[in-house]
């Protein structure tokens, strides 16, 4: 019995820079934020005992740790587009989720290949703005646009997640 289908979700650039961040594992999130909590401390102390070179120093790092941030993402945002080109031969793909009573689905392109994933196999779910991500045990990522779904919809998984005992935080990004 089918509980939820969310038709016509898009797999392309614009929708991958959305999520990037739901992809990076949350302890290097952690210390990123952390790294630069300490250097923007270090850049106010630096200003207030007016040592202006410890300023310059913690700038030039501070400055330095966020193009590095920066461009990790975008190397895992090509690599995430090549592999698809690579399988699809396409840069945007149109899938449909599918929530059964006891596991969930994609179609690709309505294509007969089903990739299931067990409920009790999911690891987390992060609800953002624009996006719904699934995370599985096993690594396996999938997610749906929530323009795609109502908020009924939305409340219904919400509540059969809640059932299942599996964790759905709604994310500040």
């Amino acid at each position: 019995m089918e509980i939820l289908t969310v038709k016509n979700n898009k797999m392309d650039y614009s929708t991958f820079k959305k999520i990037i961040i739901l992809l990076f594992p949350t302890k290097y999130k952690i210390t990123f934020i952390t790294v630069f909590s300490l250097d923007f401390i270090g850049l106010l102390l630096g200003l207030f005992i007016r040592d202006f070179s410890f300023f310059i120093i913690v700038c030039a790092s501070l400055l330095f740790k966020v193009i590095i941030h920066l461009a990790s993402s975008r190397t895992v945002l090509k690599q995430l587009m090549n592999k698809q080109i690579e399988r699809y031969n396409k840069d945007v793909i149109y899938f449909d989720l599918y929530f059964d009573e006891d596991k969930l689905y994609a179609k690709v392109d309505s294509s007969p290949n089903e990739d299931p994933i067990k409920y009790k196999d999911l690891k987390k779910i992060n609800e953002a703005n624009d996006i719904v991500f699934f995370l599985s045990n096993a690594g396996f990522k999938t997610y749906f646009e929530k323009k795609n779904a109502s908020n009924k919809d939305i409340e219904r998984l919400h509540a059969f997640f809640d059932k299942q005992n599996i964790p759905w935080r709604k994310s500040i990004l």
